[in-house]
C-alpha cells in the first residue's frame, strides 16, 4: 500500500485521499478551524497565551461564562477576543 502513484507521483492516492472524506461534510466554520488549528504560528501565540488564561465558570444552564480581565493581544491578531 503505497501513498504515492507511480505514474503521477505528483498526484496523492487514493488511499491518501480517503483521509479527507470527512471534510466534505464539515460547515465552513469547520474547516476553517482544521486550517486554523494546524496553523504553526496559531499554535505558538495559543501556548504562549494560554499560561496566563481565565477559568470559566459555569452556569445553571451548564453555560460557560469567560470574564476577560486583560486583553488577549495575540488571540486578537487572529480575530478572537481570548483563547480558550
Amino acid at each position: 500500500m503505497t501513498l504515492i502513484d507511480p505514474i503521477a507521483p505528483n498526484r496523492p492516492s487514493i488511499l491518501h485521499l480517503r483521509n479527507y472524506n470527512y471534510l466534505r461534510f464539515l460547515t465552513r466554520s469547520r474547516v476553517a478551524w482544521e486550517y486554523l488549528r494546524r496553523n504553526p504560528d496559531y499554535c505558538r501565540d495559543w501556548r504562549i497565551s494560554r499560561a496566563g488564561s481565565t477559568k470559566p465558570i459555569r452556569l445553571i444552564d451548564e453555560t460557560l461564562l469567560f470574564r476577560i480581565r486583560r486583553r488577549f493581544v495575540r488571540a486578537e491578531a487572529w480575530g478572537l477576543h481570548m483563547f480558550c
